[in-house]
């Protein structure tokens, strides 16, 4: 990892998304520094014109949407290695990161992480019935991403590409709570696939604390 720091992050500090730009940072191995910033808040404004998070400034420019970001590091300072040059190869990327980002992180996020995870770390109650009814809806989910595995080895086809690094982290952050963890036990190609994904040198570096380490705050 070079010395300067060439990316600036405003986001939260444990967040899906930040994550997948800090693991592709890592990957093209440049720098970063996080400048804590909840979503929603009236800092995010001056990153975000939709309060959202992430936001990155690098080389000058400055990118919002997760996407852009990863897709500008890795384009820049990567030679494209995580975005397939194939056409079918470089859909199939595409299409799996719309597809976590649209369905399966917002319903293990929503309905998973933040109730069992987020909400004791809080002072709050897990919200129990929200998590059970969800439960089916999250492994269906789970089950699509797992049968797209028993066909190739990873997201996009042959090789890792920025899907696998998006799918990642939600899958890690469901596998993190005892609801997740035990469907993804009866997922064997998904379960195969994270522990490919997981002893990368970027994910390890990129890894978030346990959980019950954060109790301190």
């Amino acid at each position: 990892m070079a010395d300067t720091v060439k990316l600036a992050l405003y986001g939260p500090q444990i967040s899906t998304f930040v994550r997948c730009c800090t693991t592709v940072a890592h990957e093209a191995g440049i720098s970063w520094q996080l400048h804590a910033t909840g979503t929603g808040t009236k800092e995010s404004a001056a990153h975000h014109p939709f309060l959202r998070t992430p936001a990155a400034y690098i080389d000058g420019l400055h990118f919002y949407e997760t996407l852009a970001i990863t897709s500008y590091i890795d384009s820049q300072y990567n030679q494209r290695r995580l975005q397939p040059m194939a056409p079918e190869a470089g859909a199939r990327c595409l299409q799996w990161v719309g597809i976590m980002s649209n369905y399966v992180f917002p319903i293990i996020e929503e309905r998973l992480v933040l109730p069992r995870l987020v909400a004791p770390l809080m002072g709050r109650q897990a919200d129990e019935n929200l998590i059970a009814e969800a439960l089916p809806n999250i492994a269906y989910h789970m089950q699509v991403v797992d049968q797209r595995l028993l066909e190739a080895p990873f997201l996009a086809g042959t090789e890792v590409s920025l899907a696998d690094i998006f799918m990642y982290c939600v899958i890690e952050s469901a596998a993190m709570t005892p609801e997740g963890a035990d469907i993804l036990s009866r997922l064997p190609a998904l379960s195969a696939w994270k522990q490919v994904i997981a002893v990368r040198p970027a994910v390890q570096a990129t890894q978030w604390p346990d959980p019950s380490d954060l109790n301190s705050g």
